[in-house]
């Protein structure tokens, strides 16, 4: 008898939206760090001329526009080694996602990375291998003097270029595939716009830098859930950048979380008998355990929820939150409670059973 196999279970991976909220996808999130390793294994192993001698993409890549410059450092001077402008970018990014994690920082560095490539696909950019100008030969005599010439993008080695330096140069030139250069900016696809910006369906297999970017960005749209190890710190908002309103901000916009709180409200079980207080404390350990922080309950939130919420939190990469488990302080209960509506009638009778008091000992004075 055959054995049942034990279901596969998916890869996930967690994103840090923001310090206060980590959610997990639902659906594999490619790996960026396993992605850009393949990358530049790749680009280290195409060969590209560079007129009398050769080079690699990744070489090539690192080179582009490279400047040092002096910083300083509690007010010293320092040398900053030259980095080329798009390496700065990648080396922000070249670590994101590993273990599975995508730290917020990690996805403001693939975001950047992607807005910076997508920017250089102009025909002003110096950064645009297709942009890089060459002067090729349009034609030549006999003699092999050159007659005319012209100005080809993104490589120099045209038919008529590879024929004159075999003729009058006895010089053996590969010549270009024909896509890897044109007479207009912006057009052509070298290897190292390949590498930068293609789908990797041409003579480098791989995808781009810009392709990896946006294969892990589109992941993370896709639908994410928040687990109930790892709710939205609402204490912590409220210390901190939220100080004062984050748990009131909850309450008016989750409407999940408000139908449940105001029912609570009514709940006589949710009054302490003797001070006639809000049961906070009894609400707090419905809510969440309070020795591990494991959250209890979810709170499912409509798309325009979702968008709201992590727009309030600052979060810059669109997500489709599903839900939400909350980690609020007893105190936030407490101050939730009175917006809400709820009253201390305990107290109430014993400010009317005073007044009444001091209004008969006025007649008696009278």
């Amino acid at each position: 008898m055959l054995k049942a196999k034990k279901p596969v279970k998916k890869k996930t991976s967690e994103i840090q939206v923001t310090p206060e909220l980590v959610v997990e996808s639902k659906e594999e999130i490619p790996d960026f760090s396993a992605l850009y390793q393949s990358w530049e294994s790749a680009a280290k192993e195409f060969s590209i001329p560079l007129g009398k001698t050769d080079t690699d993409i990744l070489t090539f890549i690192n080179n582009m526009g490279k400047v040092g410059r002096t910083v300083y450092v509690q007010g010293k001077a320092e040398e900053k080694p030259p980095e080329a402008p798009p390496q700065e970018y990648i080396n922000r990014a070249k670590f994101a996602g590993s273990k599975n994690y995508y730290s917020t920082e990690q996805i403001e560095a693939v975001t950047a990375l992607k807005e910076y490539l997508e920017a250089q696909l102009t025909p002003d950019s110096k950064v645009n291998p297709a942009n890089i100008s060459f002067n090729s030969i349009r034609s030549y005599d006999k003699k092999g003097k050159i007659l005319a010439q012209v100005r080809m993008y993104g490589d120099y080695r045209t038919p008529k270029y590879v024929s004159y330096r075999r003729r009058h140069k006895d010089q053996t030139v590969d010549a270009a595939k024909q896509h890897w250069y044109s007479t207009k900016p912006n057009s052509a696809k070298p290897p190292v716009w390949q590498a930068l910006f293609g789908d990797g369906k041409l003579e480098f297999k791989h995808p781009s830098l810009l392709m990896m970017s946006n294969m892990v960005l589109k992941a993370m749209e896709k639908s994410v859930i928040n687990r109930p190890e790892k709710p939205l710190k609402v204490r912590a908002l409220e210390r901190g950048r939220k100080k004062g309103v984050a748990g009131k901000w909850i309450y008016e916009n989750i409407s999940g979380f408000k139908n449940w709180f105001d029912g609570k409200i009514r709940d006589p079980n949710y009054t302490v008998k003797t001070s006639g207080n809000f049961a906070s404390r009894k609400l707090h350990r419905e809510m969440l355990d309070e020795s591990t922080r494991r959250a209890k309950i979810s709170f499912k939130l409509s798309d325009a929820e979702s968008k709201k919420l992590l727009t309030w939190l600052g979060s810059k990469q669109k997500l489709d939150l599903n839900n939400v488990y909350l980690d609020i302080s007893r105190r936030q209960l407490a101050n939730l409670a009175e917006i809400a509506g709820f009253k201390n009638t305990k107290q109430e009778d014993g400010v009317k059973k005073q007044d009444f008091l001091d209004w008969q000992e006025i007649v008696k004075v009278m």
